[in-house]
């Protein structure tokens, strides 16, 4: 059986009398790609910001390598290896591309004023180290040859890219993609699902990922999990998903022939 990294044990989240998620269990499991998706307002986002960090759940356990998280801050989630990107693209974009990727580098606010100054070489070695990495992570996203231009200037589905490489640099071993294919085109989804595939498989990084387009969740996902109105109502591979008939009306708003 395979090891979960990520577990969520009857998650509930409230706001007020609005219930956003209701008992909800899921698991990612080690070296797969796992897609959420549902209906707008199923509660995908809520889910990806309860594994973040950004809300607690209002009952339930949420575990990280079995280790409760429940109640541990954002920044903190990020040390110990979960990343995401958002729906709405949040880069620094008036600093270039690699200096994008460089503040979110977990090595970046480390170096204290005083070794700043001096700058001895052992510093500056380091420096060049994480300069050598950062670039690596744009190589992985196909942006190294922008890496000295405005973020801003980018293309929005290169913005995307940027993102995904920022993620990246915080060594994480788990990524929640919130919507990385919105705003591209056939071709630039086709180079997305490639990229994904190659963090997933040679960089070892499990993949959570939200995504409209079924099509490219179908072709992309190991396993897929469906919400709607803040309940999981199917779990499986995606052929299993694509022939249940709960998924059909819920999802898609139809019946089965």
């Amino acid at each position: 059986m395979m090891e979960n990294v990520l577990e969520l044990q009857q998650v509930s989240v409230k706001f007020g009398g609005l219930v956003a998620l209701n008992q909800v269990d899921l698991n990612v499991r080690r070296g797969e790609i796992l897609s959420i998706i549902g209906p707008n307002g199923a509660g995908k986002t809520t889910l990806f910001n309860i594994m973040t960090g950004i809300y607690q759940p209002t009952s339930g356990q949420v575990l990280y390598n079995n280790q409760k998280i429940n109640k541990l801050k954002p920044f903190k989630r990020v040390e110990l290896g979960i990343a995401r990107t958002f729906q709405n693209t949040r880069l620094l974009k008036n600093m270039t591309v690699l200096e994008n990727v460089l503040v979110a580098h977990r090595e970046c606010n480390k170096e204290g004023v005083f070794a700043s100054i001096l700058a001895r070489s052992s510093f500056k070695k380091k420096r060049q180290a994480i300069v050598q990495e950062c670039m690596e992570k744009l190589e992985v996203v196909g942006l190294a040859d922008k890496a000295e231009q405005l973020a801003g200037s980018l293309p929005y589905g290169e913005q995307r890219l940027l993102e995904i490489a920022r993620a990246l640099a915080t060594d994480c071993e788990l990524l929640l993609l919130d919507e990385p294919a919105a705003g591209m085109n056939q071709t630039e989804k086709r180079e997305l699902i490639k990229k994904i595939q190659l963090l997933s498989k040679q960089y070892h990084i499990e993949i959570l990922l939200i995504e409209h387009d079924i099509q490219m969740i179908m072709e992309i996902s190991d396993r897929i999990v469906v919400l709607n109105y803040g309940q999981k109502i199917a779990e499986g591979t995606p052929k299993e998903i694509q022939n249940n008939h709960q998924v059909i009306q819920a999802y898609l708003g139809g019946e089965v022939d």
